[in-house]
């Protein structure tokens, strides 16, 4: 008989035995080892957690369902190892092998959703333009100009916002670019984010700073 443990995996309660447990945090560690020294350690850890959340939930239909240490070695897996991102093995040493396509590909097959951080009413455009690779601001002049002749647009507009999700999860982000869900490119969004961040307050701050001049 094994012992259950309760955790609180961003934000998400959920069973765990013992054995799983032991596994998590092990792999936890070197993940917080690996990215310690980097700006938004603490960001790209919780889109780790995040995303390890995401695969229990999917495996466990029951809250009650305890999570084993097979679902740890799956989510593990499909996220890979530290040494991975920077091309090492366990060791540190270098990896000489030839890539395999199938496992060291960064792209998966895209989803369509709706895209939150490139929005300016729903995120479909940014969703669509995600979706077909090409500038969102071309679909939204599609839209307007359905919608000034035809008033279709606002009608196909409404629907597609009711029909497509929204990216919510770091999952889906990186669905939504298909992207694969592994830690390199959970770690290039985060940063992609941070960057974004650093670049507005800098706008906004340069903005003020030239009012106050005028």
């Amino acid at each position: 008989m094994k012992k259950t443990l309760t955790v609180n995996i961003s934000g998400i309660v959920f069973h765990i035995d013992e054995d799983a447990y032991a596994r998590l945090s092990a792999y936890l560690e070197k993940i917080r080892a690996y990215f310690e020294s980097d700006v938004g350690c603490d960001e790209i850890i919780s889109g780790i957690e995040s995303r390890i959340a995401e695969v229990f939930q999917e495996k466990k239909q029951d809250q009650r369902q305890v999570v084993t240490i097979e679902d740890v070695d799956e989510a593990i897996s499909q996220l890979g190892e530290p040494s991975q991102i920077s091309g090492e093995d366990d060791a540190g040493a270098e990896t000489t092998e030839p890539e395999d396509p199938e496992t060291d590909e960064e792209y998966a097959p895209k989803r369509l959703f709706r895209d939150p951080d490139n929005k300016y009413i729903g995120g479909v455009c940014g969703g669509l333009g995600a979706y077909f690779n090409i500038d969102p601001t071309w679909i939204r002049i599609i839209f307007l100009l359905t919608l000034f002749a035809y008033s279709f647009g606002l009608i196909l507009y409404i629907i597609l916002w009711i029909v497509i999700p929204k990216a919510r999860t770091m999952g889906d982000r990186l669905s939504m670019k298909g992207e694969k869900i592994n830690l390199s490119n959970i770690e290039k969004s985060i940063k992609e984010d941070l960057n974004d961040i650093k670049k507005n307050l800098e706008d906004l701050s340069k903005g003020k700073g030239s009012k106050k001049k005028e």
